[in-house]
């Protein structure tokens, strides 16, 4: 019920002062990108001739708890297609990537490519 009425005050507060063209409200503002990219730099040479991760590897990498360390990764799930000093980088059956990160021999986490790759 509070929430409610609070929600209530702030729109109501919001629209006071409103300007005539709501879309400039609705708008999300402009975004910079600041992350790299999951998927492997151009120029990169290829680690192994495999690097594919299928859909039961993908949901296992999904539950990993990080940190993890490297023979772990490797050993579930092959050697990358790519790395480079801070990511090993497996491809995905939709066309993307997954980047697993790392800071030395322990993996801290994992990234995913989107759709602009």
């Amino acid at each position: 019920m509070t929430r409610n009425i609070v929600g209530l005050l702030w729109i109501a507060i919001a629209t006071t002062n409103c300007p005539e063209d709501l879309s400039q409200i609705l708008q999300p503002s402009a975004v910079e990108a600041v992350e790299t990219s999951a998927a492997p730099p151009p120029g990169l040479e290829p680690y192994s001739v495999d690097g594919k991760l299928n859909e039961s590897e993908i949901k296992a990498l999904l539950y990993l708890q990080f940190p993890q360390q490297y023979d772990s990764i490797t050993d579930r799930f092959g050697f990358p297609a790519y790395r480079d000093s801070l990511n090993d980088y497996y491809s995905l059956p939709n066309g993307r990537w997954v980047a697993v990160q790392y800071s030395g021999k322990t993996a801290t986490g994992i990234k995913f490519s989107d759709s602009g790759d």
